[in-house]
C-alpha cells in the first residue's frame, strides 16, 4: 500500500500530512502539519468521478452553520494528476455517542455526566440534524459511530461524505445504512444505492438516538416479544413494535426488565416518541422534526430536579421520586456518579466552630419529679361529711319502725303479718339504701381520680422527659466523630482497593472489550443491540444466566459469548506495580464527598434542631404541670375521702 505524505489543495498548495489518527474501511484520517485544527481524510482507493464531484460540491456548500455541527469537507485534496483523493475537514474532538448513552461506558468515559448532560446532548444532536436539513441535505447513514460528543455535550456529525447532498441541479445519494437505525419503510430493501433519502427518514433515526440518550442506551424496538418465535430489532422496526409505547401490549411487546418507563419524561416528549415510531410515521413529514425535539428537550432541561438521596441523580419533575434510585436498586447497576465540583471540596466547613454552637444550646435538664398524692394534705369533702351526718340520722330513724311495729302487734295482733312486712321494708329503706348509694358514688369518684392520675403521669414521663434532647445530642456527637474520621475512612477504602487490585484489573480488562466491537460468530449488530438493551454491554457483563434471559439467546449463543469472554480473560495479565485506577479513586472520593456533605448538613442544622427540641420540651412541661398538680390533688382528695369512709 502506497503511503501518502502530502496532497494538493484547491489553491494548488501542498498540504503535508503527519501521523495517522484513525483508519476506516473507506479511508484514513491524518493530522496536518502546521494546522492543528484541521485533519485530512485520504481514501484508500481511487474514488469514482461522481464521488469526486460530490466532494467538490460539498466544499462549495460549506457554511458556518453546518461546520458548527459537522466535520464537513472544507477543501479538496488532489494528487499530482488532479484527481480528488480526499479532503480537509475540522479536527474531530470527543467520543462516540454510544460511550455516553451506555451506562457502564458512561461511568468510565464521561464520569461527570448527569441526566442533564444527556438531555443537553440530545438537544444538540437535534440541532445538528436541523443544520443539515436546513441546508437541504439528509444524513442518511445514521449509526452510533457517526456521532461524537465532547465533555461540554456538543455534538459533531462525521463521515459527511456519505450524506445525501442536494443541490438545485443534482442529487448525490447516500448509498449506505445500518438497518437497525433505519425507519420501517427502508427495512425491506436490499440496497440503499438507488434509494432517495428524505428528511422524514432521518427523523426516525434522530428520534431513535434521542431515545437511546434519555433511556440509558435502550433501543426502542429491543423489547421482550410475548408471541412465538424470535423478534429481531429489524423485524420489530418493520412491524412498528415500539416496546415502550402505550400500545405495546397490543403489539405483544413489553420493555426489557430494569428500564425506565415513558412516564419518567413529560408527556409532550413521550408524545413525540409515539409519533416518531407509529404506523402513521412513514407518511411525508409525519415524524417530529429536529426543531420540535429542540423545543421539548429545552423544556425538559428547564424542569429537572435533584435527588434528595444521591448526589448526581437528576431527573424530570414529572416523577414523584427519583427513577434512577429505583433502577439502581432493581438492577444493581450504577447509572450516574456524583459530580465533584471544586467548590464542594473546599475546607470552608469548620466543624469545631459548628460544634461550639451545638454545645451552646441550653439543656432542658431532668423533668421535675411527679408529686406523691399520698403526701398531699387534704380534708374530707364537706359533702361527704354532711352525707355521713345525714346517714347517722337515718340510721337512728331506722330504729323507730321496729318499735312502732312491736306496739302495733299488741294492739292489732291479727294483722301481724302485714305489720312485720311493712316494718321490715321501712327499716331497710332507711338503712340499706342510704349506705350502699353513699359508698358507690364516692368509690366511682376515687376510681376516676386514679385513672386521671395514671394517664397524666404517663404523659409527663413521656412528653416532659429530656430523652429526645439527649438522643439528638448523642446522634450529633456521632456525626462529629464520623466527620473527623473521614480522612481515616478514605485511607481504609483506598487500602482495600489496593488489596483488591487483581479483581479491579481483571474487571477493567473485561470492561474494555465491548460486545458491540467484537467479532462473534452469528451475533451481528441487531443481536448486539438486543444484548445492550438488556444491560449486557461488555465482556464483564457476560454471564450465562443473564444471557439466557435475553429473547432469542439460547444455549448456542450463550456458549459463543462465554467462549469469547473466556478468550479475553485468558489474555489478562496482572500487573502488581500498576497503581489503583483513577476512576476507582474518584469513586471513593465521590462516596466520601456524599458522606461528608450529609454530615455537614446534619451538623449545620444540629444547633437549630436541638434548640427546637429544648423549646418543645419546655413548652410541654409548662402545659402539662398544671394538669399534673390538679390530678394529684384530686387523687389526694379521693384517698382522704376513702380513709374518712373507713373510719366512719
Amino acid at each position: 500500500m502506497k503511503i501518502i505524505t502530502s496532497a494538493i489543495n484547491s489553491a494548488g498548495s501542498i498540504v503535508y500530512l503527519d501521523s495517522e489518527l484513525g483508519r476506516g474501511g473507506e479511508g484514513s484520517v491524518y493530522s496536518v502539519k502546521a494546522n492543528s485544527n484541521t485533519v485530512a481524510k485520504i481514501y484508500h482507493q481511487s474514488i469514482t468521478n461522481e464521488k469526486q464531484e460530490k466532494i467538490k460540491t460539498m466544499v462549495n456548500l460549506k457554511s458556518d452553520s453546518i461546520l458548527t455541527f459537522t466535520t464537513w469537507p472544507t477543501d479538496t485534496l488532489r494528487n499530482a494528476n488532479g484527481q480528488v483523493i480526499g479532503f480537509l475537514m475540522p479536527r474531530l474532538t470527543g467520543k462516540e455517542i454510544h460511550k455516553l448513552y451506555g451506562p457502564k461506558t458512561r461511568l468510565l468515559e464521561f464520569p461527570n455526566a448527569t441526566y442533564s448532560f444527556l438531555v443537553h446532548t440530545a438537544t444538540n444532536l437535534a440541532r445538528a440534524f436541523a443544520s443539515v436539513h436546513d441546508s437541504g441535505h439528509v444524513v442518511g447513514d445514521i449509526n452510533h459511530g457517526n456521532f461524537y460528543v465532547t465533555d461540554q455535550a456538543t455534538v459533531k456529525l462525521l463521515d459527511c461524505d456519505s450524506f445525501q447532498i442536494g443541490t438545485t441541479s443534482r442529487l448525490f445519494k447516500c448509498e449506505v445504512g445500518i438497518p437497525m437505525y433505519q425507519p420501517p419503510e427502508l427495512q425491506s430493501i436490499s440496497s440503499f444505492r438507488d434509494i432517495t433519502r428524505t428528511q422524514n427518514h432521518d427523523n426516525f433515526g434522530l428520534a431513535l438516538f434521542i431515545f437511546l440518550l434519555l433511556f440509558m442506551g435502550r433501543h426502542p424496538f429491543a423489547g421482550r416479544y410475548l408471541g412465538s418465535g424470535e423478534m429481531p430489532i429489524e423485524k420489530a422496526i418493520k412491524e412498528y413494535r415500539f416496546a415502550y409505547s402505550s400500545s405495546a401490549p397490543s403489539m405483544m411487546m413489553q420493555p426489557p426488565p430494569g428500564t425506565a418507563h415513558m412516564g419518567s419524561i413529560p408527556f409532550q416528549l413521550s408524545g413525540l416518541f409515539e409519533r416518531a415510531f407509529s404506523k402513521e410515521s412513514s407518511r411525508d413529514d409525519a415524524r417530529p422534526k429536529p426543531e420540535e425535539w429542540v423545543k421539548e428537550l429545552e423544556a425538559l432541561s428547564s424542569k429537572l430536579k435533584k435527588c434528595n438521596h444521591k448526589e448526581g441523580h437528576i431527573f424530570s419533575d414529572v416523577n414523584r421520586g427519583c427513577p434512577w434510585c429505583d433502577l439502581e436498586q432493581k438492577t444493581g447497576v450504577v447509572l450516574f456518579h456524583a459530580v465533584i465540583a471544586t467548590t464542594q471540596l473546599s475546607n470552608a466547613f469548620d466543624v469545631q466552630r459548628v460544634w461550639l454552637q451545638i454545645s451552646g444550646v441550653t439543656v432542658p435538664g431532668t423533668a421535675m419529679q411527679l408529686p406523691n398524692p399520698t403526701s398531699i394534705s387534704a380534708v374530707p369533702d364537706p359533702k361527704l361529711v354532711e352525707s355521713y351526718k345525714q346517714s347517722k340520722i337515718r340510721k337512728r330513724l331506722s330504729a323507730v319502725p321496729p318499735v312502732v311495729g312491736f306496739a302495733l302487734l299488741f294492739i292489732i295482733p291479727e294483722a301481724w303479718f302485714v305489720i312485720v312486712l311493712v316494718t321490715a321494708i321501712v327499716t331497710s329503706a332507711f338503712y340499706i339504701s342510704d349506705v350502699s348509694q353513699l359508698n358507690q358514688g364516692w368509690e366511682i369518684s376515687r376510681t376516676e381520680a386514679q385513672q386521671r392520675w395514671e394517664k397524666i403521669s404517663q404523659r409527663w414521663l413521656r412528653e416532659a422527659s429530656d430523652e429526645s434532647f439527649r438522643q439528638k445530642k448523642f446522634q450529633l456527637e456521632q456525626y462529629k466523630k464520623d466527620y473527623e474520621g473521614l480522612v481515616q475512612l478514605r485511607a481504609e477504602k483506598l487500602k482495600r482497593l489496593k488489596m483488591d487490585r487483581h479483581r479491579m484489573q481483571l474487571q477493567a480488562h473485561l470492561q474494555r472489550h465491548r460486545i458491540e466491537s467484537a467479532n462473534i460468530d452469528g451475533i451481528g449488530p441487531s443481536r448486539k443491540a438486543t444484548l445492550e438493551a438488556f444491560g449486557i454491554e461488555t465482556a464483564l457483563d457476560v454471564k450465562a444466566n443473564a444471557i439466557l434471559q435475553v429473547p432469542g439467546f439460547g444455549p448456542t449463543y450463550t456458549r459463543k459469548l462465554m467462549d469469547w469472554k473466556n478468550t479475553i480473560e485468558k489474555k489478562f495479565v496482572f500487573n502488581p506495580n500498576q497503581e489503583i485506577p483513577h476512576s476507582e479513586i474518584a469513586n471513593v472520593d465521590r462516596e466520601i464527598l456524599t458522606i461528608r456533605k450529609k454530615l455537614e448538613q446534619e451538623l449545620l442544622s444540629g444547633s437549630g434542631q436541638l434548640m427546637q427540641i429544648s423549646n418543645q420540651i419546655e413548652v410541654r412541661r409548662n402545659a402539662l404541670w398544671p394538669e399534673v398538680e390538679r390530678a394529684a390533688k384530686e387523687l389526694a382528695q379521693a384517698i382522704c375521702n376513702a380513709q374518712y369512709r373507713v373510719i366512719k
